[in-house]
């Protein structure tokens, strides 16, 4: 084989083989806006149910914060590694927050990083 006939069919056998062992493109997963959304529904639940008829939690009350709480756990403790994974996170601590939470100006800084983060990934 001269060298035109070898360059020629170098481009189509990398293609093919790379076909052929069925490798992909390594695409990043993160668990935290799962995480989020999961902890997101157990507190919806636990406002809407997790309460006996005298307003002290029940014991499917008690269930679901622990639940919620582990989910908290993971996401106070998980380094992100996608910018969806850190969107998250501080969608948690904006959302399990009050301003009484934050030194005065850190709420408002992390809605503005929130909004840039947010405005970067779409």
């Amino acid at each position: 084989m001269d060298r035109r006939n070898f360059l020629s069919a170098a481009p189509a056998f990398s293609f093919g083989a790379l076909m052929a062992s069925g490798a992909t493109a390594a695409v990043p997963t993160d668990p935290l806006r799962s995480w989020f959304e999961d902890w997101q529904t157990l507190r919806a639940e636990w406002n809407g149910n997790g309460h006996d008829e005298d307003g002290e939690q029940s014991a499917y009350g008690e269930a679901l914060w622990s639940r919620a709480d582990g989910l908290e756990e993971k996401l106070a403790t998980t380094k992100a590694t996608t910018a969806d994974g850190a969107l998250a996170q501080l969608e948690w601590m904006l959302a399990d927050s009050t301003d009484m939470d934050f030194q005065t100006g850190h709420r408002e800084a992390l809605e503005l990083a929130h909004e840039a983060l947010k405005a970067l990934v779409a």
